[in-house]
């Protein structure tokens, strides 16, 4: 029987594995730190996920001597919610960004996202910036401690996520069909300094970690058309995967929605899997399509959505995982993975039961 880091590492490079890995993505099962792993409502699952699953570990490095512009950072709590209002000095006047945490759910929500003007980039590239440099000490013992039980992950950025998120997504999405040559700009100061810190992290032995790299979704359609996909997000993605490669690591393309359009472009890079492949109607390409296409270059992560395991029944869960299993099982490549994962606290009784259903349809379809 294989150990969950073999099975995983053997099917993204398409070799023979005993049964299709299954991954509950963020949902880290030996991060003893992890908010899930803390709250009593998940701890049901996290049995589960720990004795059923294959883990991919997602964790980014620690960093040394974080550079910070100089800001003024200004907190408060209103009922359940807590705010942080960040303003930034620049010589060509202010920014700033205002978040809102509420209690029970695990993210964040932007009020006023930093960026609101195309003249506001200049101010943005204004501010005083030092290369970070990643402190792989942690990293590493937590890879250590992992063990056979999965594979590491590192999240990175393309620069069309950095972008797309200092600005609200509307007005971004304009300003890159009304002023391409500034934002181009824009992409190509944040990728010039996305690549020093990428080739610092790369310098380490990084050897069959996961590299997922985000940000491609903010320009698949129907956000811009496909003609601003090669300039805006595919000649960095080239770069990007082609170092992670090179160093020894697996680059995995992250693209949430509709995906057809762009797929040949992902075919461009060096990347050795995608995720989540949304089926329709969130994403408008099967995944039957997918492996036919694409499963020979490719290792395939999904896809089946969150909020189906939200909110479906069991037998839809048990169907689903079926479906995907005869879509895209065959020759290895496949790793069963849901599109997202729950944030709420406490876990409800319906996720909670669909997550376990899906792990024991998975373990039920998925050997070979």
């Amino acid at each position: 029987m294989l150990t969950s880091r073999e099975r995983l590492l053997r099917c993204i490079r398409h070799e023979p594995v005993d049964r299709v890995p299954i991954s509950t993505y963020e949902l880290n099962g030996w991060n003893e730190d992890a908010w899930e792993n803390n709250e009593s409502s998940y701890k049901r699952l996290m049995d589960a996920i720990r004795e059923y699953t294959d883990c991919i570990y997602m964790l980014n490095p620690g960093i040394k001597d974080f550079p910070r512009a100089e800001r003024e950072v200004v907190e408060w709590t209103e009922g359940t919610s807590h705010y942080t209002k960040r303003i930034y000095k620049t010589k060509w006047g202010d920014l700033t960004s205002l978040h809102r945490e509420d209690e029970g759910l695990h993210t964040t929500w932007t009020l006023k996202h930093l960026l609101e003007d195309i003249s506001d980039i200049d101010k943005y590239l204004s501010m005083p910036y030092s290369p970070v440099e990643p402190d792989m000490t942690e990293y590493f013992r937590h890879q250590e401690k992992l063990g056979g039980k999965g594979v590491m992950m590192i999240s990175v950025n393309d620069p069309i996520c950095v972008a797309a998120e200092l600005f609200e997504m509307g007005t971004f999405l304009v300003y890159a069909v009304t002023e391409p040559k500034k934002i181009k700009y824009f992409l190509d100061a944040i990728h010039e300094r996305q690549m020093y810190e990428l080739k610092a992290i790369l310098k380490h032995d990084v050897k069959d970690i996961i590299f997922r790299v985000c940000g491609p979704e903010y320009a698949t359609p129907p956000y811009l058309s496909p003609e601003y996909y090669h300039n805006y997000v595919t000649c960095y993605l080239i770069e990007i995967c082609r170092e992670i490669k090179s160093a020894g690591g697996i680059p995995r393309i992250h693209c949430h929605g509709k995906i057809s359009k762009v797929l040949d472009q992902f075919a461009m890079t060096d990347a050795e899997a995608i995720d989540p492949i949304e089926p329709p109607p969130d994403g408008d390409v099967e995944l039957s399509y997918v492996k036919r296409k694409y499963g020979s270059k490719f290792c395939l992560f999904g896809n089946l959505e969150l909020k189906e395991l939200e909110t479906s029944s069991r037998e839809r869960i048990d169907y689903l995982v079926k479906k995907a299993m005869e879509d895209a099982k065959e020759g290895s490549g496949f790793v069963l993975m849901p599109t997202a994962a729950p944030i709420n606290v406490p876990l409800s009784k319906k996720t909670e039961e669909n997550f376990l259903q899906m792990i024991e349809s998975g373990l039920k379809y998925g050997k070979y």
